[in-house]
């Protein structure tokens, strides 16, 4: 019997050898065209490391791995992943075929490619494309000292100079000009024909203002790749930074991208900008819609208005430049001295995580230092802009959770390769903090929902996975078998009380009634659509059929509660397909009754649209939507079995249900940021509507006081209040695209933007 095992095994081995011939289960100094290949796929040049694969499988055959790189050279990852997967079962020491599965993996959701990497590293600690393939991983979390270590340790093993093409970018991305020059001026001298070296010493040049040589370079670049659009575009902006607006405009005019190229649009607005075109317009205000925070584009468009003659947002634009991180001494020299240059106060941060206001003058920022340091807590006297206390955390910040009194806090953060998460209670002493951890090991969530009693003494924790299971079809979990677990009747996750007086931590049972849940909004809400289906068999059926769908399914049942969390009594249950834009019923908690309410209500008979519910007050049994068709804004009345429709082409809407206001931003065109928008205010008590006009672009509403004042933001990154009178004041930048938090008299703001944490007071 064990001869014959052997004979088998042996027999099993013959076979592997002619399927898979002598194996690449190491990288050694022979592998300088696999090498190659990988660094060209890294920095996106798929011709070219097809070419060095098909050199290196050429001396080295193994159909089976090259079909596997072939595939990832196309951007096939999933096929790609398959075919290594598949070879790892044979050969599970292949640290190239690990580099593939790795590469076919990263840009996945949830992706363990660091890991394979690493486990490439142990088998063979000389395979130095795994080094070169995790400096990148690195290098796009900007952790920039560990992707430079990757990257310095792949060279040291293999001195293949394409590798240092990945170590200068990071130079340049980490704003060291010079040290990317030091690196590759020389092999762009030695090899005159390379494209990327050339390219790369060019725009090094350009960074640290060494312009006399710049053609030289960009000129090299131009020859071994003719009209290539990044090369041009680096010599219109050379042009621009000599303020030749004409060159640059030559050069920009004739230049193509297939997708959407910020660097591209930046440019052109400049030249327009100089060269007083008004299609200048468009281009930067593109940018500024996808990137609100670009010092460039800021200045770029507070020029652009002094040149129309909109003095009056000039000073904002101003402003936001300086925000954005540009000095104040250079932009005195762009615009007038009319003008006023705050000085903001401002600490560096690398990042910053979440701001949170202790007092008015005392904040709490989750954030890091430097690139590639762990994340601390940091208490700082905002008066003084000065750290006051530093907290180590285990793992990385998620979130931090507040009571309404300010004084206790519940902190969390992910722990490794996501094995749950590391809670800690936070408790306000004076101006320090006291970090404790609430329990020694890591909890089984992946991300927590925490909410506090009214003292703020305790806090209640549970799974935030409930927020999405919990009103909307599926209602279900899958579990590790693939099988479909309901959320109701019984609460799927655990729920945890913690006392800050005496620290206790334990484990509740059950969710309870809607007056006896915890104080977590989802968990109220959950515990009233609980008693539904245990008392209605309309709701439970609604929930049942919501269950037999899944997240890819045409149809699907949806629940929505009334804003006002203090009378929590009903919700609407609703289905939605392909025949029946919207069927549901409205519940009421103290009556176990049920209203029906279908699209035939809101659109009449015969007509379908997706509907999208604005607003329900089942004290006035009214329900507001949103056609989308249309875009029509119907009020629909229950009680009164009465509709209305209130606004056409509405595309923004706030309710203000205490004063009966209806506010309705309209669209002019289908160019929304760059045309404005139509505003509409309907009075429901007595009804009475008003067109208002204003020369701002409002985009979105924000907020509504019970005075009648009411805060929008515009196309300009501003915040302008419309009092009673529709008269428009401005208020300040709108801090979107940033870190940010108002204190508790809401007259500061702190905010972090590129790489500072600014008071806006």
């Amino acid at each position: 019997m064990r001869t014959r095992f052997i004979i088998s095994a042996l027999a099993i081995f013959l076979v592997c050898c002619c399927v898979f011939p002598v194996e690449l289960f190491s990288a050694g100094s022979g592998d300088a065209d696999f090498n190659k290949a990988i660094a060209y796929l890294l920095i996106k040049d798929t011709e070219t490391a097809k070419r060095f694969f098909k050199l290196y499988f050429s001396r080295e055959p193994n159909p089976n791995l090259e079909n596997g790189f072939r595939l990832l050279t196309e951007g096939k990852y999933q096929d790609a992943a398959h075919q290594f997967s598949y070879f790892l079962d044979i050969s599970p020491r292949s640290t190239f075929a690990l580099v593939g599965i790795a590469l076919s993996t990263s840009t996945m959701a949830v992706s363990n490619s660091g890991e394979l990497l690493k486990r490439a590293i142990r088998l063979e600690p000389g395979t130095s494309s795994a080094f070169l393939c995790l400096g990148m991983q690195y290098m796009q979390e900007k952790n920039y000292p560990l992707a430079e270590e990757n990257y310095k340790r792949a060279l040291a093993l293999d001195n293949v100079p394409e590798y240092k093409i990945l170590l200068a970018r990071l130079y340049l991305d980490m704003n060291k000009p010079d040290d990317a020059l030091a690196l590759v001026k020389s092999e762009a001298d030695r090899l005159p024909e390379h494209f990327h070296f050339n390219f790369l010493v060019a725009q090094a040049l350009f960074k640290s203002n060494r312009l006399s040589e710049l053609g030289r370079y960009s000129q090299a670049a131009l020859d071994a790749q003719p009209g290539n659009n990044d090369v041009r575009l680096l010599m219109a902006n050379y042009y621009l930074s000599q303020d030749d607006a004409h060159k640059a405009n030559l050069i920009l005019k004739g230049l193509k991208f297939e997708d959407y190229n910020e660097d591209y649009m930046k440019a052109y607005g400049h030249a327009l900008v100089l060269l007083k075109d008004k299609k200048a317009r468009d281009y930067l205000y593109e940018v500024f819609a996808r990137k609100k925070w670009d010092e460039d584009i800021n200045r770029l468009l507070g020029l652009y208005h002094l040149w129309m003659g909109d003095k009056g947002v000039v000073q904002h634009w101003i402003c936001r430049t300086i925000l954005s991180g540009a000095e104040t001494s250079r932009l005195k020299g762009v615009f007038l001295s009319e003008y006023q240059y705050p000085g903001y106060k401002f600490i560096p941060f690398f990042d910053v995580k979440q701001v949170v206001w202790i007092n008015e003058d005392t904040l709490l920022a989750a954030a890091s230092k430097e690139s590639g340091e762990p994340d601390k807590i940091f208490i700082i006297d905002m008066a003084k802009m000065q750290v006051l206390q530093a907290v180590s955390l285990n793992g990385k910040f998620q979130e931090v959770f507040v009571s309404a009194n300010r004084e206790n806090m519940v902190l969390c953060s992910t722990a490794e390769d996501n094995a749950g998460v590391y809670l800690y209670a936070v408790t306000v002493v004076g101006r320090n903090i006291r970090l404790q951890p609430i329990w020694d090991q890591p909890v089984a969530m992946s991300s927590v929902l925490v909410g506090f009693d009214r003292t703020g003494a305790q806090a209640y924790i549970t799974d935030r996975k409930i927020e999405a299971l919990a009103f909307s079809s599926p209602f279900s979990q899958v579990d590790q078998y693939g099988k479909k677990k309901p959320v109701y009747p019984v609460y799927p996750f655990p729920i945890y009380k913690y006392n800050f007086i005496n620290r206790n931590f334990v484990k509740l049972q059950e969710v309870g009634s809607v007056g006896s849940a915890p104080p977590i909004e989802a968990l109220k809400k959950y515990a009233l659509v609980a008693d539904a289906v245990s008392a209605n068999s309309e709701v439970q059926a609604l929930v049942k059929k919501g269950q037999g769908m899944d997240s890819t399914s045409s149809e699907m049942v949806k629940i929505y509660f009334p804003g006002n969390m203090e009378s929590l009594t009903h919700f609407i249950i609703y289905i939605s397909d392909l025949k029946n834009a919207f069927y549901g019923v409205v519940w009421d908690q103290d009556s176990n009754r049920v209203t029906p309410v279908d699209e035939t209500v809101f659109l009449g008979k015969d007509n379908y649209a997706e509907l999208d519910i604005v607003d329900f007050d089942p004290v006035k049994k009214e329900i507001l939507v949103l056609a989308k068709n249309e875009k029509d804004l119907i009020q629909y009345n229950y009680g009164s079995q009465s509709s209305i429709r209130l606004a056409k082409g509405a595309y923004k809407v706030y309710y203000n249900r205490p004063e009966r206001m209806v506010y309705v931003l309209s669209e002019r065109s289908d160019k929304v940021l760059f045309a404005g928008s139509g505003l509409l205010v309907v009075s429901l008590s007595p009804y009475v509507e008003k067109i208002v006009t204003s020369k701002k672009n409002l985009v979105d509403i924000i907020s509504c006081t019970n005075n009648s004042e009411v805060n929008f933001t515009t196309g300009d990154g501003e915040i302008v209040k419309m009092d009673g009178e529709y008269n428009f004041t401005y208020i300040g930048p709108d801090m979107d695209g940033s870190i940010y938090a108002a204190s508790p008299s809401a007259k500061r703001t702190a905010a972090f933007i590129n790489g500072k944490l600014w008071l806006i007071e």
